[in-house]
């Protein structure tokens, strides 16, 4: 089975780039959602002074699963609660959308593959 993991696209990180990104986003998890494929949703929590805080998803993104976690640190493995879900939904590869493909997608990525997981990383991602 396969899953749709869709990372960090809150509105704190959205509105730093082209508003087509979040276009090609949606159509990605539309498509899913046709295809009954898996989808999860990752939200990165930030810990400031104050205690923690994690804005919404961008209002514009298309949220077609309850399947929704948070992460405290880049990879979307820190959360245990996504790993329990990806074994009980017997996940065997995983398409990673993300905001930005710099540190959370790269570390993300490389620990799925270690855990045996087949990782695809579609070309929407920047």
């Amino acid at each position: 089975m396969k899953a749709i993991v869709v990372v960090d696209m809150q509105e704190d990180y959205v509105k730093q780039y082209e508003h087509d990104l979040l276009n090609r986003v949606n159509e990605r998890i539309i498509q899913a959602k046709k295809n009954d494929e898996l989808i999860a949703y990752i939200k990165n929590t930030k810990v400031l002074r104050s205690g923690v805080f994690t804005s919404e998803f961008s209002p514009e993104l298309q949220i077609l699963s309850t399947a929704i976690f948070c992460k405290e640190k880049a990879s979307i493995f820190s959360n245990e609660n996504i790993i329990i879900w990806l074994k009980d939904n017997k996940i065997i590869e995983i398409e990673i959308i993300v905001v930005d493909g710099n540190s959370c997608v790269a570390i993300s990525a490389i620990e799925a593959h270690k855990r045996g997981y087949n990782v695809i990383l579609p070309r929407i991602n920047f």
